[in-house]
């Protein structure tokens, strides 16, 4: 027992000679150490909300509601036919469901109003095989609270919102599929 206390002392003395000349230089390793949700721009919800259900149609018609995604978890991510950045990081949103088939489901939700030919070029021109819903009254964004797009909201297998990503976002960077399996637990 005695040689544990003193190999502990040993190590956090070790810790302190590390540290100490490193923050006298202005440099802090314990101010760098940032979780993936945070340096992503996760913003995580501070009281678990559980996700609004919904039913909406998609592109071709077929009724798709949330209750069809119970058990996976869940990207959901609002954007318009008209706003650059939604179109460039849906794209990116391809890849990266490409890349993590099988440990997260994406659903998209266009709230393009009456604009369904619109989002169809769009899903044309851009290759999109992703399910993309329409919000045609954009109800479904003002009961999630969407205030600006592109937002996506991050929902675990429960059906729980755990927090949202407001703004365009590099979903091609190693961050992004950090983040969301933190905060979604994922493996």
């Amino acid at each position: 027992m005695r040689w544990i206390g003193i190999c502990s002392l040993i190590v956090a003395g070790a810790v302190i000679a590390v540290i100490e000349p490193l923050q006298a230089k202005g440099h802090s390793p314990l101010l760098q150490m940032t979780s993936a949700c945070e340096s992503f721009g996760v913003q995580r919800f501070e009281t678990r909300k559980e996700a609004p259900p919904f039913s909406l149609k998609d592109l071709n018609g077929k009724q798709i509601s949330l209750n069809d995604f119970k058990g996976k978890p869940l990207l959901l991510f609002f954007w318009g036919s008209f706003c650059l950045a939604c179109k460039e990081d849906i794209a990116l949103l391809e890849k990266f469901f490409e890349r993590n088939k099988g440990q997260i489901e994406i659903l998209t939700i266009a709230i393009d109003g009456e604009k369904e030919k619109r989002v169809k070029n769009i899903v044309k021109n851009y290759r999109i095989a992703l399910p993309v819903l329409l919000d045609r009254k954009e109800q479904i964004a003002r009961t999630y609270g969407v205030r600006m797009i592109p937002t996506a909201f991050l929902i675990n297998r429960e059906g729980w919102a755990e927090g949202a990503v407001v703004g365009q976002r590099d979903w091609s960077a190693p961050e992004a599929l950090s983040a969301v399996k933190e905060l979604l637990c994922l493996r």
